[in-house]
Order: C-alpha cells, then structure tokens, then sequence
C-alpha cells in the first residue's frame, strides 16, 4: 500500500512538473524577440495627384473593400448580373479562395508551436539470448505504455517570430484573394463594356447599310433613266458590300467577347447569351481621393507589405539559430514484462529532464541563412515601393486619361455635327447634278466614321473608369 501510494506520488509530482515547465517557458517567452520588428517602409507620396510630393508612412492598418461591390455605380442591370457571376462562380477566384484556407490552416498550425507536445508510443517487443556454456537461450519480453512530454522554452523568440511570420502570410493571402477577386470583376466589366461598344458600332453599320442599299436603289433608278454613270452604281454597290463586310467582322469580334465572358463568370463557351444594346451611358464620375489612400485601399499593396512583414519575421528566426535550443522533457507510464500485470504500480515508470542544443561548427552556415534572409527582405522592400510607383502610375494615367477623352469625345461630337451638315448639302448637290455620286460618298464615310469614333470614345471612357475604379482598389 505503501508502495502505491509513493507511486502516485511521483505520478503526481511529474505532472506539476509538466505544468511548471509550461509555465515557466510561457514566462520566458516573454523576454525579447530577437531580430527586428517589423515596420512598412517610408515612400514618398504626392500630397495630391499631379502635384507636389510628400512623405508618407503608414500609421494604422489599412482597410481592404473585401465587398466592394462598386460595379453598381454604373448603374447597368446586365453588368450587374455578370459581375456577381465572376464573383461568385469565376474558377481562378475559387482557386484563390483555396489558397486562402491553406494559408489560415498553416497560420493555425504554427499557433500550436507555443504548446507543450504529448506524445503515446506503445511499445511491445522481445528478444532472446544465449547463455553461455550453458547451450540454452533466455527469451524477454517487454511491454511499455509510455506519455512523454515536450516543451521547447522560447527564449529567443523564435517560435513567436514564425507564428509572426506564419500571421503575415495569412493576411498577404487575404489581400490577394481580394486582389483577384478585383482583377477579375474589373476584366468582366472590361469585356463587357467591349462588347457594348461593338453593339453601338453594329448598330451604325446597320443604319449606315439601310442608308446605303437606299442610295444604292435610287441611283440604279436613275442610272435606267440615263441620268448617272455605271461608275456611279459601281460605287454605291461598293459601299454597300463593304459596310457589311465591317459588320460581319464586328459579329465575329462580338462573339468572341461572349465568349470570353462565359469564361470569367464561369460558364461554358457558347453557354452565354447577352442581348444587343446599342445606346452607350455616360460614365460616372469617380473622386479619386488622395493618393497616400492607395496604401490603405488597395488590397495588392497590402499583400506586398504582409509579404515584406513575413520576410522580417524569417530574419529573427534566422537570428534565433545563433542561440542554444533549450527543451523539457517528462514522461510517465507503465513498463513490464507481459499485459496481463502490465497496469500496476510496480510497473510505473516515470522521468524527468531537459536539454541544451547548441551549434558549433554549423555557425558559418547559420551566418549565411540569416544573410540570404536580409537579402531578400530588402528585395521585398524594393518591389513594395516599386509597387506603390506603379499604383501612382495606373492612378494618374486612368485620371488624365478620362480627362483627355472627355475633351476629345467632345470635339467629337461637333465633328459629327459638321459631318452631318456637309452630308446634307453633298446629297442636295447631286440632286440638282452639280456633283458626282463620289462626294456624297465620301461625305457618308466621314459620318459614319466620326459617329463610330465618338462610340469609341465613350466606350473607352467607360472601360478607363473601370480602370480607375481598380487602380483606387474598389473604392474611393
């Protein structure tokens, strides 16, 4: 009885260790990481856009528009509807959500470094021996049933710097599933504003087709009444075939961007059907803020920075190899020659220790490891501050941009005025046989031309306003 109870004493006395090395490596946890904390690298902004400059840094996190859902601001049912689609059913978006889950899954994993492991590894073997002079053999068999204990003390941070590490990446890919799903509505409405554009040029082939075969008919009633030339009849037959030739190329390029739009809302080619609609909107006008704002909105910038956090978490874990790697150990259980009496206090064992882990000829290499993880910490900080310079850039080229197409699509519009009023005088000339057919000819391509130029125009303003949009990072 006696015995027993000194047993369950030391069964006893074992755990409270356990619990104790938990604690005390959670209190040495406490002291300074080693390596260098991280901080996002000071760039030097514009105070305004196209304006003089300042130096910016950022102070607080910044806030992505995970649901942003700014197609809206078009006010267009039909993008709507394929916008949501792309959102929601694109494959590459769900491909990135995946990646996501594994980051979050390798976040929480690397969270349970802090922990203590317990480990059970039975054990049943036997093995036999000669006795000597003797010519007979002894056969042992043991059984064992052991808990054992581990804890790594994280003296110097180096476990807290891989959860570090391990937290940065989870945020990084946060930001990049955002960033995908921005690329991807953005391409969708790229698309389909195409694809509105060629539905407003078809529509003017068509009308110019109508005008032309029209033209084509009076002038073979007048070229049977004696009045015109066969060349003028050649002509307007030309002009006839070519308009629709041209529109049956813009059949091909409209359907292609069908197409392309199943694709990014996640359907079959040839699965899609969009309706035609000639008539162009106006584009939104989009506030562009100030340009520091990108920094806290634009979920690309924000993933290249997690990425520039989780390079520096990697340098003090670098660091941290210089140092020994102290651990506790304790274990318990039953050790005995057979199952049946294996569970009894006279086959309980217990143990307790630590360890001490210090590299000494591994120093040269440790010290390059450390060096290539500097190295690419400071490529990272080159390629965030290269990435904000291309996020001025894309801001600034969508902003002059739509700029110079409004004033552009207003000239535009008076050339379409002037196109029209030489039209009409061109056609009352070859009514009263002061001209040939060859002007009013030319004067309808010049109409046709200008009127397919300002549906370019406002197509490209619309798309350049996406632009824009995602150059701000879906918000503003």
């Amino acid at each position: 009885m006696a015995l027993a109870l000194r047993t369950i004493q030391r069964i006893v006395t074992a755990v409270r260790f356990s619990i104790a090395i938990s604690l005390s490596g959670l209190l040495l946890s406490a002291c300074k990481l080693i390596g260098p904390d991280h901080q996002a690298p000071e760039v030097s902004m514009p105070a305004s856009f196209s304006q003089s400059g300042t130096t910016w840094k950022q102070t607080s996190a910044p806030k992505i528009y995970e649901q942003s859902r700014w197609w809206k601001t078009f006010g267009d049912a039909q993008l709507t509807s394929l916008a949501q689609a792309a959102d929601s059913q694109n494959l590459s978006l769900k491909a990135a959500a995946y990646r996501l889950d594994e980051a979050r899954a390798l976040s929480r994993s690397s969270r349970t470094a802090v922990l203590p492991s317990l480990d059970f590894t039975p054990n049943i073997g036997s093995s036999e021996s000669r006795i000597p002079g003797a010519g007979s053999t002894i056969r042992r068999d043991t059984v064992s049933l052991p808990l054992e204990l581990s804890y790594e003390v994280d003296l110097w941070g180096k476990v807290r710097r891989q959860i570090e590490g391990a937290n940065a990446r989870e945020a990084s890919a946060q930001a990049s599933y955002v960033a995908t799903k921005l690329s991807l509505t953005a391409d969708t409405a790229q698309s389909y504003w195409a694809l509105r554009g060629l539905d407003a040029d078809r529509s003017l082939l068509q009308e110019s087709i109508a005008l032309r075969k029209e033209t084509f008919s009076l002038i073979e009633a007048r070229f049977r009444a004696g009045t015109v030339n066969a060349l003028d009849v050649s002509r307007a037959q030309t002009e006839v075939a070519t308009a629709e030739a041209e529109l049956i190329g813009v059949d091909r390029q409209r359907s292609e961007l069908v197409n392309a739009l199943a694709v990014l809302t996640g359907r079959n080619a040839g699965s899609l059907n969009i309706p035609a609609q000639a008539k162009l909107p106006k584009a939104p006008n989009i506030p562009a803020g100030i340009p520091s704002d990108l920094l806290l909105r634009r979920p690309d910038l924000f993933a290249a920075e997690r990425n520039l956090a989780a390079a520096n978490a990697e340098i003090g874990i670098a660091e941290a190899a210089y140092y020994p790697n102290f651990r506790l150990r304790a274990g318990g259980g039953f050790d005995g020659a057979a199952m049946s009496n294996l569970i009894s206090t006279d086959n309980i064992v217990w143990s307790l220790g630590s360890s001490l882990t210090y590299p000494i000829l591994g120093q040269k290499n440790i010290r390059a490891q450390r060096d290539a993880t500097i190295a690419r910490h400071q490529a990272l900080a080159q390629e965030y501050k290269q990435s904000v310079l291309v996020a001025l850039r894309e801001t600034e080229d969508a902003l002059t941009g739509l700029d110079f197409l409004r004033r552009q699509e207003d000239a535009q519009n008076q050339a379409i005025q002037a196109a029209e009023n030489t039209l009409t005088i061109s056609r009352e000339r070859f009514s009263a046989g002061l001209v040939s057919f060859l002007e009013v000819v030319e004067t309808e391509r010049t109409l046709l031309a200008s009127k397919r130029q300002a549906a370019s125009l406002r197509t490209q303003r619309l798309a350049l306003t996406v632009n824009l949009i995602k150059a701000l990072g879906g918000s503003w």
